[in-house]
């Protein structure tokens, strides 16, 4: 849904590396996933706005103000929402240009995959059984697959 009464605009500096933060870690999810870590080459996007009703923040990011665009906040990246019956995970990860060619650096890191994963999983059952892999990223280095 768009939110056109919330001053703002929604926006991202340039793609570069960034930690995550777990916000959630007892959420399934999150679950066994380290406190921090790097997600490679990507779009932060910030100043999201809008109904946000039953949101779990599952992790969140931050670009330094340094950077054009850079907030220094910590920006929502991924999120669980209750929706009805429904369960939805929302990603903000992954992003591609409509000129980009492979490889899509952000889509083939290690964590953006996992996360997909993990997220349909619980999102479809509402539990996850997937581990975390041995190549997943650790808060001083990313994982491309």
């Amino acid at each position: 849904m768009l939110d056109n009464d919330t001053p703002g605009t929604a926006q991202h500096p340039n793609p570069h590396d960034y930690l995550m933060t777990v916000r959630a870690p007892e959420h399934p999810i999150m679950k066994g996933l380290p406190a921090t870590w790097m997600h490679a080459n990507d779009e932060l996007y910030s100043n999201l706005r809008g109904p946000a009703k039953n949101v779990t923040v599952l992790a969140t990011a931050t670009a330094p103000t340094s950077m054009p665009n850079g907030t220094g906040e910590n920006e929502p990246v991924l999120m669980a929402i209750a929706y009805g019956k429904g369960r939805v995970f929302h990603d903000t990860l992954g992003h591609v240009g409509a000129t980009q060619k492979e490889p899509i650096v952000p889509m083939n890191s290690a964590d953006y995959i996992v996360l997909l994963q993990r997220g349909t999983e619980w999102a479809a059952t509402g539990a996850v059984t997937i581990l975390v892999p041995r190549d997943f990223p650790s808060a001083d280095k990313t994982s491309i697959r």
